[in-house]
Order: C-alpha cells, then structure tokens, then sequence
C-alpha cells in the first residue's frame, strides 16, 4: 500500500514538474548537442591530421625507399657488369681492377667499408629532388670475398634503408700446372742433357740468376726464365703445339739476357700467330758461334733491347725487333757475324751498326741512325732510317709478367693444417706421429691376404669401348695410410718386388710416410703400382675423389704461422731434415701399367719390367691420338717439405706429380727406355723418360739424356689449393639477397 501510494503521488507531480523547468530543459539539450558536435568535429578534423600527416609520412617514406632501392640496384647491375667473366685479355685486366677497388672500398676502416654522397641527374641536367643518398661498401663478416652494400636515402625528413648481400661468384679454381719442369728457387743451375717434353719455367724473379744448357738439352714446348740463360752446347727448343691447350703454339721468355757461345735451335712445328711463336728477351741478346731461329716452314719473332750478332752465322725466318728498354737499354743493334740472315724484317728503336753482310729479306726500319748501310743486302726502298715504330700488332713487344704465379701454401700446410680448404691429409700424416697409425708395409705383409695377389678385371686396351681380361700379379698389396720404414727386408719376397697400392672409397687417401733416410740400391727397389678405383668422380674434370700422397717425414713439430702479409705466402718453421735415396725405383699408375706391358710382364711378381711394349704410345697432350694411350690427370703425388733431398738413379722412373718447392729433387737417371711419345698430329718419338707427371722443385738435377713428359696432377689432390685465392678465378659477383631496414 504505501509503495502504491507514493507511485500515485509521484505519477501527479511530474507534469507539473516538466512545464515548469521546459526553458532550461531546451537550452540544456542545445549545449549538449552542441558538445557533442564540437566534440565529434574536433575528432573529425583530428583523424583528417592525422591521416594526412600519415598519408604523407608514407608518401615520403616510399619516395625515400624507391631511390634507395632504385640507387641500389643501379649499382649492383654496374658490379656485375665491371666484374663480368671474360676472356678478351684487355677487358679482363679491367675486370680485375674492378675487383681489386671494389675489395679496396670494402676493406677500408677495417673492413666497415666506405661510404659515397650519391648525386642524381635529371633529364634536362638538373639535379632531381629525389631525396639524398649515400652508399656505402662494407666487408660482411672478415673477408672481401663476401660484401654488403648498403644505400640510405632520406626524402623530406624520412629515411629508409636498403642492402645487397653480394659474394663471389665461384669458389677458387684448381691451382693450373701447365709447366714439366718449375724451378722455384732464387738460385740458378746448369742443365746437361736435360730433355722436356711440355713447357719449363723458372718462376723465382730474383735478379742475377743464370742458367745454363749444355749438350742435348732439349725443350718441346714454351721456356719461361726469370733471369739470363747462357747456351754453351747446341740445345734445342722446339716450339709445339701447347699441351694446355692444342690451339696455341709455344714460346721463349727470358727476362734478362740471353748468350749463345755455342749452337742454338730454336724451331717450330706451327705456324706463327699473334700470340706465340715469338723469342722475347727482356735486354741482351748476345751470339758468337751459330744461331737459328725459325725455319723455312714456320717464322719465329725474336725481341730484345739490345742485340750482338757476332762470331759463325746466325739464321732466322720470322721478324728481328731491337726496341729500348729500362735502364742502358737503348735499342741498339750490332750485326757483325760471319753469315747472318733474316728472312723477314729487322726493326731498331735506337741506332743500328752494321759491320759485315746482313742479308734482309723485307724491310729494314730504324729509328735512329745506320751505319755500315752498304752492308745490308735489301733493296734500298725497303730501308727506312729515322723510322717511327708502330709497336702494334705483329710488331708489338711481348709484355714479361712481373712475376709468375706464386705458391701460398706448401707440403707443411698439407700435413699440418686443420683448414679443410687448404688439405685433406693432415689427419693421416699426424696419425704416423701421435701414435694412431703404427702400420708399415710390413703390417700388410704379415697378412696373406695381400701376399701374392693377383688383380683381374676387364679393361679397355684400345680406346674403342671393347673391355679385354686383364691379369695383373703383386707380391704385395696395400690397402691403407702406412709408413714405408727402411727396416722392411724385400729379400722375403725377391729382388724388385711389385707392390700394388690399391686406393679405393674405403680407404680415402693413402698417404705412405717415407721414413727418413730411406735408402734402397737396385736389387732392392720395388716396382709400385697405384690403382684408383675410387667411385667419387669430379664430373667437371673427370678425376677421382681419392688420390695416393708419398710424403717426407718432416715430423709432428711443424708450426703453421699464417699468411705473410708482404708476401702473401704461408709461413711455417720446424720442418725436419729428410734424405732419400732410390737406386731403380720405379712407380706407375696402374691404367698405364697395364697397357704399357704384355701379359708376361704382368703375371711376374718381381723384377724390373724393362721396356714398355713397342706397340704402347703414350699419349701426353689434350686431344685423343689414334693408337694412342693419354693418361688422365695424375692422382700420384710426391709432396716432399722443406730441407727433403731426393736423390734416384739408375733406370728410377716416376709416374706422378712432385710438389717440393722448399726441397731438391735430383733425378739422374735414364729412367724407362724405348717409350714411345705422340704429338696431337700424330707424329712419334721413341725416348729414354725418368718421369711422366710435372716437377715442382726448389731446385732440380737432371743426368742421362733422360725426357720428362708432362701431365697434369689430379684436380682433386691437394695440389689444387696451392696457389689459395687467385683473383683471377674470384671473377665475379653473384647477389645473395636484398635487405629492407
């Protein structure tokens, strides 16, 4: 009741309560319409700002970001096109400079790069209003190899941030070997009977070395010496075909002088080209008794800064170029031999004497004065004095390298190093020292499963597909990384045993430690044979994974002290003195055993094999030869470290590849006789050869008229790293990834 009540009570007074407040009641109502428009006006023209402030922020943001990234991409596509592969000589020296600035720019500030104000050109020549931008090339990480270029554009207070990843475009390529014979000491050698088929070099360039031929030294292929060569003895260089490559010829280098005491052959079996065919002497040439250069069939350029012809006739088909050269080195030339012939053109920079008959076939140019002119046997038209030399061209001077590829790592890196891009046989080689690996060839001896062994398998013996049965016999099989000790008694298993060393997936490397001071005479030297059957084939090169290292005992205290920030190259110390000496050894690679010999060889398990079989041709060139057999890339390597002497004589031969550019390497030996060797035409000789592979020596002796015939070292051995990073194979950029900040 009582809520009732006051419900009607309450019901009563509110009409009269609203008609008495209805003014204040409107004007309340209009002020809070009012707010409440002002308030959501406010909020109108707020969210408007603010969104047209964001609005803009973002316009200028993508303007900031397009230059940026714009600016950016410029300059990659500008890295790729200076640093592009070629093969022009002239674009890839640029190409390589490129590179260099690039690393350069990067490496600055310790490797936190340097950073460039970009400026931007409109169409009509004036500066556009995109924004200012600087780039900066910068080191990812602690090598050049791997660089990030980063560009900051700022555009009306907004700035944005763009990155390449850029790295080399390929890994480093196999250190290349193109020479027999490389001498890498500072010291020169005299050479008598020495015999190369393939090119030879002296890559050192100190200053002062002589070397000196005597006898029937003969070389089929280029000659590179930094230093003077002295001819005393009727040598022979016979410029062929290169064995590198079958489309270039060969050529003579000598970066100082060059004197002829003695009869002197240089001929070609091509013709010339611009390129090779050519004698390039970096001052003296000096004759006294019978020279030739070129023949009827092939011209042969010779250049030099300064020219004697003297004593007994001097013959040359091809062009004489006398040009001026550093120092005393005018281009002067004096011809005063007793018959002196070019069948070409002579061209002197500086003064020509003439003080006997010169007979010249073309034309005589000379820049300075000529005396003795009534001498010159030309017509007088062709005789030019006060001439200016082209230089182009044909006439162009040869440039001499600066220097010849250097190595950077050695035999001790190889043994020593933890670095997997430097080796992959320090782990066998320790293990001979720290006590892990024990085995000799005694330890396979004691186990008659490889006593007596005999290997058949099917093998293509002519080249045609078809696979004959083939019996091999050994005394002895290796099978693993061991150590060849001087205690081992070959008498259990007759004189010159045969000894098999079988490299396969399972046994990786076979590193065979030489124990120092092992010392073998004739009646004791075995025949090794090296098959590789390893599965893992490099499918650019054809080469297999595996490969088997004979190795000096240097010992386990070689210290590795890094990179040589002068010269580039590893340091180490600690090598220990080893000495060996062979008398008979012979070592093949097991492919060209078995097609080098009979059946009967091949079923003897000790003794000399003698001769290979008159119908077996080695083949050493880049192109298959009918009848022909060419070897693949060694996987038979010597690595011999520093303070190693190798000493093998008497009929010693060696199939493989030595790298001992610290140590002796002394083969005097006549080696294998009666091997047959084919050219990539098809034309044959019949030599004594001592090694079949290439010679890295620190110093070499040669003896006995014995050749040595050339062939690469697998590109899966450790060899490949020897020369590190060239920049010449880091051609290239690839981009790995853009980055928005």
């Amino acid at each position: 009741m009582i809520i009732k009540l006051r419900k009607v009570v309450n019901m009563e007074n509110t009409p009269k309560r609203k008609q008495r407040n209805k003014p204040g009641v409107v004007l309340f109502t209009a002020v809070a319409v009012m707010l409440m428009l002002s308030i959501l006006l406010t909020a109108t023209v707020s969210y408007v700002s603010v969104n047209r402030t964001k609005t803009n922020d973002n316009y200028k943001s993508k303007q900031a970001y397009l230059t940026a990234s714009s600016t950016l991409e410029s300059f990659i596509n500008q890295i790729q096109t200076d640093t592009a592969p070629t093969n022009d000589p002239t674009a890839k020296a640029q190409q390589k400079k490129a590179i260099e600035n690039l690393k350069k720019l990067a490496s600055a500030n310790s490797g936190k790069g340097t950073t460039t104000n970009v400026s931007y050109n409109g169409g009509n020549g004036k500066s556009d209003n995109i924004g200012t931008t600087t780039i900066t090339v910068a080191q990812e990480g602690t090598s050049v190899a791997n660089i990030v270029v980063t560009c900051e554009t700022t555009y009306l207070g907004k700035t944005e941030q763009v990155a390449a990843h850029i790295s080399t475009q390929s890994v480093t390529k196999p250190a290349d070997y193109t020479n027999t014979i490389e001498l890498v000491g500072n010291g020169g050698a005299g050479y008598d009977n020495l015999n190369v088929i393939g090119d030879m070099a002296g890559i050192n360039n100190t200053t002062g070395k002589v070397y000196r031929f005597t006898n029937n030294t003969s070389i089929y292929g280029s000659y590179l010496m930094y230093g003077s060569l002295e001819v005393s003895t009727q040598p022979l260089i016979m410029l062929k075909p290169s064995l590198v490559d079958e489309k270039q010829g060969s050529t003579v280098t000598i970066s100082e002088n060059l004197d002829v005491s003695n009869e002197f052959h240089i001929n070609s079996t091509m013709a010339r080209a611009d390129g090779y065919n050519y004698v390039n002497i970096g001052q003296k040439l000096s004759t006294s008794n019978h020279m030739d250069v070129g023949s009827s069939s092939f011209d042969v350029d010779l250049f030099c800064c300064e020219a004697n012809i003297g004593g007994n006739d001097y013959t040359q088909y091809g062009n004489f170029y006398v040009y001026k050269g550093a120092g005393a080195y005018k281009g002067d030339a004096t011809f005063g031999a007793n018959g002196q012939t070019i069948n070409g053109s002579l061209y002197v920079e500086g003064d020509l004497n003439v003080t006997k008959s010169l007979k010249v076939t073309g034309s005589v140019y000379v820049t300075g004065t000529i005396t003795g002119k009534d001498k010159i046997v030309c017509q007088a038209s062709n005789i030019h004095e006060g001439a200016v030399l082209s230089k182009a061209g044909r006439d162009a001077k040869p440039q001499i390298p600066v220097s010849a590829d250097a190595y950077v790592y050695y035999p001790e890196d190889f043994f020593m190093s933890s670095d997997t891009n430097v080796t992959t046989i320090s782990d066998q080689y320790q293990a001979f020292y720290d006590g892990s690996n024990t085995k000799t060839f005694n330890t396979f001896a004691s186990d008659w499963t490889n006593v007596d062994y005999t290997l058949t398998e099917p093998i293509d013996l002519t080249g045609t597909g078809a696979k004959t049965q083939v019996t091999s016999r050994y005394k002895l099989r290796i099978t693993s990384s061991c150590t060849w000790a001087k205690d081992l008694s070959f008498n259990d298993y007759g004189n010159g045993s045969r000894i098999l060393v079988d490299v396969s997936d399972s046994s990786g490397d076979i590193v065979i430690r030489l124990k120092n001071d092992l010392s073998l005479d004739s009646s004791w030297s075995p025949t090794i044979v090296v098959r590789n059957r390893s599965t893992i084939i490099d499918t650019t090169t054809g080469d297999r994974k595996y490969n088997c290292y004979f190795v000096s005992d240097s010992g386990s205290a070689i210290t590795l002290n890094g990179i040589d920030s002068v010269t580039g190259k590893s340091k180490h110390s600690g090598s220990s003195t080893c000495n060996y000496s062979f008398s008979g050894l012979k070592i093949f690679d097991y492919d060209t055993y078995v097609r080098m010999y009979d059946s009967g060889t091949l079923n003897n398990t000790k003794g000399d094999p003698g001769a290979p079989q008159s119908s077996f041709v080695l083949n050493p060139t880049s192109v298959d030869v009918a009848g022909s057999y060419r070897p693949s890339n060694s996987s038979i390597i010597f690595l011999f470290a520093e303070n190693t002497t190798l000493n093998a004589t008497n009929n010693s031969f060696f199939q493989g590849s030595f790298y001992s550019p610290e140590a002796m390497v002394n083969i005097a030996t006549s080696g294998l006789s009666g091997l047959n060797v084919t050219d990539s035409a098809g034309g044959k000789m019949t030599v004594q050869c001592c090694a079949v592979g290439v010679v890295i020596a620190n110093s070499f002796g040669n003896a006995n008229t014995a050749f040595y015939v050339y062939t690469k070292p697998s590109t899966t051995s450790v060899m490949q790293n020897a020369k590190g990073g060239k920049d010449d194979s880091a051609f290239g950029y690839t981009l790995d990834r853009y980055d928005h900040y």
